[in-house]
């Protein structure tokens, strides 16, 4: 399995993205370190190593060893970038204090912060998605269409995956997905090579996708995950990893943001797969539409 860490070299943007992407996986030091990296970039691109380390009460070491998860050789490399980031855009992202909910907010003010939530993490996603691992996603499932394909998630993430296997049996691609997490495993224990098993987990953490996808690996399936926190354990067993970049919200929630994004990876993918057996995809449309055309009331 291809580390993550060999990925091609990251620019200040996506330096920052990452770097929220990963905290949850972090110690409480490391953690620290990245929440200032991609939180105050704008004041870390005029600090020293030692100022940063004495601010932060925390070593250079440290730093540095941060710097190198951040795909950079060192801190200096890390707070390059982030000045040519800055010197380069012309705007910068909205730092997590100045876009959180208050409880003095109008109703107009709440209007644009839940939708500038959603932008900017759709605008995020789009900078820091790994476009050779969408590419693997979709060779994978356009080959995995004459034969198996498992979805799985819980909670709402199981919603998506709902959702997905609706638009793909829209198109005449059927693909297996339970609630019931005895059912998820039992379904992972009947593919086989060359059959494909999505995972979606906000956090990376939940166990039962955990499970289903180690078990279709050992099986020889091709596993895909959708994750928003690169380093979570879900990253350690899936062959592909996409992630999605949305930052929590005390308020609307830590991954509300995040089904928006995931929600869209997936129809970028349902739209690989339509147009990859175009023909075929329309015809089958039409029939799928048809056979529920009664259910519809006529004006």
């Amino acid at each position: 399995m291809q580390k993550d860490n060999q990925r091609t070299p990251l620019n200040g943007k996506e330096i920052i993205l990452y770097a929220r992407s990963i905290a949850p996986s972090l110690g409480k030091k490391e953690k620290l370190i990245v929440s200032f990296i991609s939180n105050k970039y704008q004041e870390l691109s005029q600090m020293t190593i030692g100022r940063l380390a004495q601010y932060l009460n925390v070593s250079e070491a440290s730093i540095t060893k941060v710097s190198k998860k951040l795909k950079c050789e060192g801190f200096y490399e890390l707070r390059h970038k982030i000045v040519d980031y800055l010197s380069h855009d012309e705007t910068s992202m909205i730092d997590e204090e100045q876009d959180d909910f208050l409880p003095g907010d109008d109703e107009q003010t709440i209007l644009e912060k839940v939708f500038i939530h959603s932008i900017t993490a759709l605008q995020d996603t789009l900078s820091l998605i790994d476009r050779q691992e969408l590419s693997k996603a979709a060779r994978a499932l356009k080959q995995a269409t004459e034969k198996k394909i498992v979805l799985v998630g819980s909670g709402g993430s199981g919603i998506l995956c709902e959702d997905f296997q609706h638009k793909l049996l829209k198109i005449g691609i059927i693909a297996t997905m339970h609630r019931d997490a005895n059912m998820q495993l039992m379904s992972a224990s009947l593919v086989k090579r060359g059959d494909v098993v999505l995972g979606i987990s906000h956090s990376g953490t939940t166990k039962d996708v955990l499970e289903v996808l180690r078990l279709a690996r050992e099986k020889g399936a091709t596993t895909i995950c959708i994750t928003n926190h690169a380093l979570s354990p879900i990253t350690e067993i899936a062959e592909i990893k996409l992630y999605s970049s949305a930052r929590n919200s005390p308020l609307t929630g830590e991954n509300a943001a995040a089904r928006i994004v995931q929600l869209n990876i997936l129809d970028v993918l349902f739209s690989i797969l339509a147009l990859y057996q175009s023909r075929l995809a329309y015809d089958n449309l039409l029939k799928t539409r048809s056979s529920v055309e009664s259910k519809r009331t006529k004006s």
